[in-house]
């Protein structure tokens, strides 16, 4: 009876130990946030249509001069040339927008300055005279003492050095221009760089001639061309000496000499060598009437004062002078002559006004 009365409170027992055991429910599963849509950036507006009008033809040599060769790399095309020609031009090559390279080589003054010396952009001063852009493509050295070999590294030099430009800003803001962009394109095949701005620059410069004067118009046959006293100034010319570094028909032998003028080392600063010492290039006589004042440092301020230097044999400064030159007497009536000779050599250029710019 005992047994019997215990039954329950064991299947009490039993029941609580079941409800305990029991698993627990499980934790509520955290939801995921909603995924968030990518959002694309707006495609690039498309490139403008820029109907550019035909690159003027290249011109041929004028009378008395061949052709320039170009170098493989950089062929000369009149797609070139013709955006060369507005870089040249445009103020927007420096660092600054101040200076165009046209600032210092002026077109009524045979590409020259007029001035002794010019400054860079941010004022500071160059140390020798700019010279006449005519005609570089036949040069086989650039700068007075000859530092730079090429059109491009000569174009290079003064884009960074006189217009004081970080390239590959100045090729950035360049592409900026739609219509500057589109010529380098056409011209190049890509937009604006930092290696292709010089080599447009330099195709221009190769385009630039002049030739067609009175001169080249007596070497080929005009009797006329020449008046009686550039007639006698050229036998002068000859007879005197000068013809000995100044050689036709570009009237330069491109070598180095020294006259004796002034205190630069000249080509020294290039070749570090002693005999180099106050030897500065042959400057062409081509348009030399235009192009005063003259020598390295514009020593003389008009051609009457540099045909007098000249025949006095120095410019009378510490360095040695080339044994080619020699003093030579020359009468008022001699000295009037070579200058008519040498006016004789003003010629027609290819390019004589300024471009449009875009």
């Amino acid at each position: 009876m005992s047994r019997l009365r215990a039954l329950p409170v064991v299947l009490a027992v039993v029941i609580l130990s079941c409800k305990t055991a029991e698993t627990p429910a499980p934790a509520p599963v955290k939801a995921e946030p909603a995924p968030v849509a990518k959002v694309e950036p707006p495609p690039a507006p498309p490139e403008p249509k820029i109907d550019l009008p035909l690159a003027a033809a290249l011109l041929k040599p004028p009378l008395g001069l061949g052709e320039v060769a170009a170098p493989i790399e950089n062929p000369t095309t009149a797609e070139k040339v013709d955006l060369g020609w507005k870089l040249f031009f445009d103020k927007r090559l420096s660092k600054d927008g101040s200076m165009a390279c046209a600032q210092c080589h002026h077109i009524e003054l045979a590409y020259t300055s007029g001035a002794a010396l010019d400054a860079k952009v941010g004022g500071a001063q160059n140390k020798r005279n700019a010279p006449s852009m005519l005609n570089l493509g036949y040069h086989s050295s650039f700068y007075w003492d000859g530092r730079m070999p090429t059109l491009e590294a000569v174009s290079n030099a003064a884009w960074k050095g006189q217009l004081g430009a970080d390239p590959a800003a100045v090729a950035k803001s360049l592409n900026e221009v739609p219509v500057y962009k589109a010529l380098f394109v056409r011209a190049f095949g890509e937009p604006a760089s930092a290696d292709n701005v010089p080599r447009a620059l330099a195709s221009w410069l190769r385009a630039l001639q002049s030739g067609n004067s009175a001169w080249d118009k007596a070497q080929a046959g005009d009797a006329k061309a020449l008046s009686k006293d550039a007639q006698e100034g050229s036998k002068l010319f000859t007879s005197k000496g000068c013809i000995v570094c100044h050689v036709p028909p570009l009237f330069s032998d491109f070598d180095f000499h020294s006259a004796g003028i002034g205190d630069d080392a000249g080509r020294k600063d290039t070749t570090k060598a002693d005999a180099d010492v106050g030897k500065f290039k042959t400057p062409s006589l081509r348009n030399v009437a235009l192009t005063a004042p003259y020598f390295h440092d514009g020593h003389a301020k008009t051609l009457e004062e540099a045909i007098a230097l000249m025949a006095k044999g120095t410019g009378g400064g510490p360095h040695p002078v080339d044994a080619k030159f020699k003093a030579q007497k020359l009468s008022p009536k001699e000295a009037k002559a070579l200058k008519a000779f040498l006016e004789s050599l003003t010629g027609e250029s290819t390019f004589t006004t300024e471009p449009t710019l875009p």
